[in-house]
């Protein structure tokens, strides 16, 4: 439900885009969208991009080396690189989720937000567990293990089977809470073992590529703004929704539940204050429902969101979490 929301709010960006005065038969839109504010943030995109290239960096190394050297303290280092890498992508979310809903094939795009950070998952899809050690496309000899296949795998007949993003890969590393991965689920020259390190690169590869996919290199505007806080907000209340792992063999891994649960939110509040004074400017008020957020949480900017056109005309937006 929550990725058509987005997609009904993306196809209005593109037709408010593509609109004239002559068509007088597509459906009404909001009133502040029909006339669209450029917000420049080139600064903006700039360094977070540059942060988020720095961190996927970081994780490479750290992959090589224990490739080179597979001990303890290569595996604890890659990941500390692993938690680095999706801290920084959790904290531009707002930025990548805001480019998804403005470019076009806006519905694409957002699908590959997605992709980057699905959960909850079944770890069982990825990985082998200890009551089917033999499960999993890790453990699969007849896949052959490409990007290409990861991205049919992805969601292929359910959204919790996750081949890829970081939630995946974090299972894929650190194993679940209830059985972390030992050294020896990584070392060995063939089996498991070597499928397990090569799906490590070939995931963190498909990560870095899908969010080239989401680069944007002009203005944002202020309903792209409001679709990727929506999204942005969406994103977080998943940790609070009960059939996020009501399921059995849901997961929602530990990494994620930590990073979410704040750096979404600080994301938001650590953007470009000159950003944030032009959007404000279009959308009065988000300026100060975001400084309130740093002492009362989501709530002020739920309360913003419910005051702006885009949310007046879909109320249950905010509501919506289920990918």
């Amino acid at each position: 439900m929550r990725f058509l929301i987005m997609a009904c709010v993306a196809s209005l960006l593109l037709a408010c885009d593509n609109s004239s005065d002559g068509n007088k038969n597509t459906v009404s839109e909001p009133a502040s969208s029909t006339t669209l504010t450029d917000i420049p943030a080139a600064q903006w995109q700039q360094q977070a991009d540059e942060s988020f290239t720095a961190a996927a960096a970081a994780w490479q190394q750290a992959l090589t080396r224990f490739e080179q050297s597979p001990n303890a303290d290569n595996l604890a280092a890659l990941r500390d690189a692993l938690a680095q890498w999706y801290q920084r992508f959790a904290s531009q979310y707002l930025l990548l989720a805001s480019r998804a809903c403005q470019q076009e094939g806006a519905a694409n795009r957002q699908a590959i937000l997605a992709r980057l950070d699905s959960w909850p998952l079944y770890p069982g899809y990825l990985d082998a567990l200890p009551e089917w050690p033999e499960s999993g496309l890790i453990s699969d000899p007849y896949l052959e293990l490409t990007r290409q296949n990861l991205r049919r795998q992805h969601g292929a007949t359910d959204p919790a089977e996750a081949s890829l993003g970081f939630a995946a890969l974090s299972v894929a590393v650190n194993g679940t809470s209830d059985n972390p991965k030992a050294l020896a689920a990584f070392t060995g020259e063939d089996g498991p073992p070597a499928r397990r390190r090569q799906y490590l690169k070939l995931a963190g590869e498909q990560l870095v590529a899908d969010h080239q996919q989401l680069s944007l290199k002009r203005p944002l505007n202020e309903l792209a703004l409001q679709c990727g806080l929506m999204e942005t907000l969406a994103h977080w209340q998943q940790l609070s929704d009960p059939a996020s792992e009501q399921e059995e063999g849901l997961l929602i891994p530990a990494l994620s539940t930590s990073v979410t649960e704040s750096a979404l939110l600080d994301g938001v509040q650590s953007m470009d204050p000159a950003v944030i004074a032009r959007w404000d400017q279009a959308n009065p008020g988000i300026a100060s429902s975001i400084k309130q957020s740093e002492e009362k949480g989501w709530n002020p900017i739920k309360a913003w969101l419910t005051t702006v056109s885009i949310t007046r005309q879909m109320p249950d937006a905010g509501k919506s979490r289920s990918n």
